[in-house]
């Protein structure tokens, strides 16, 4: 005969059942409600996206085969997005670091300054590469320079939100030891905290190297360089061919850059 006080687990048990699926079913139903709002409001509409299919097929009709007679014309744009993406991954490290040490409430030596960094770096990641191209490339001209320099300012200001939290996420022990011990701030973030985020800090920065390079791509849709560009001037062109061989470099370009990345990430992380 079963004791009143396993009775009492058994129905505490099934009241946290019932709850547990209460729960989900109404997370489910917010989900849900969300969905239908979102659709409303943006007009999102399956019959006419079924009516429309036609078009749709009618202009992938119009982008095959491709034309490849102009493979040999894209080595530059394709040269200048690589450029882009590995220069605007790789020079937000040098920039992005040091800031987010100085952001960092374990270990920023100034309150202020850091609130300040931190504002910095917000407003940073806050504007989208492609607003920043817009802007730069009306202040600075057309080509890769602007789109560049788009892509480090928005990846200084993401990379160094990541870095930042990062730094605080590390073992504060490591940090008490060494202060304990008189090392300066220089040597605690040196010898102490660096060698525990790395491969943190090297997981963000090739990620950000492949974000580059999507993002890369399409900073030439407002004259920013790279294959992005060639890309805009066949579509103005209705020239659709050309538009379907700059499509199946692009994606040949991200499609190694992934593989690349992933390998490095295996072998150095």
């Amino acid at each position: 005969m079963a004791s009143p006080s396993h009775d009492a687990e058994i129905v505490e048990a099934l009241a946290l059942r019932r709850r547990g699926r209460l729960n989900l079913l109404l997370v489910a139903l917010v989900i849900a409600a969300a969905a239908v709002w979102t659709g409303w409001q943006t007009g999102f509409d399956i019959p006419e996206l079924i009516e429309g299919t036609p078009h749709i097929y009618n202009l992938l009709a119009r982008m095959f085969p491709p034309d490849l007679s102009i493979v040999h014309n894209l080595y530059g744009p394709v040269l200048e997005t690589l450029a882009m993406a590995l220069l605007g991954a790789t020079l937000p490290l040098f920039l992005a670091l040091p800031l987010a040490c100085l952001t960092a409430v374990t270990i920023r030596p100034d309150p202020v300054l850091g609130g300040t960094i931190r504002i910095l770096l917000h407003t940073l990641r806050t504007i989208p590469e492609l607003l920043w191209a817009m802007l730069l490339v009306s202040a600075i001209g057309l080509g890769p320079f602007p789109g560049t320099l788009a892509l480090v300012l928005h990846n200084t200001g993401s990379m160094g939100k990541f870095f930042y939290e990062t730094i605080e996420s590390a073992d504060p022990g490591v940090i008490e030891a060494m202060q304990a011990t008189g090392a300066n701030r220089f040597k605690v973030i040196m010898f102490g905290i660096l060698p525990n985020v790395l491969p943190n800090i090297m997981s963000v920065t090739l990620l950000y190297w492949e974000f580059s390079s999507r993002a890369a791509t399409i900073l030439g849709l407002v004259g920013a360089g790279g294959i992005g560009l060639t890309l805009t001037h066949a579509i103005q062109d209705f020239n659709y061919h050309e538009a379907m061989t700059c499509l199946i470099a692009i994606v040949l370009i991200l499609a190694v850059i992934d593989r690349i990345s992933a390998y490095l990430r295996k072998r150095v992380i």
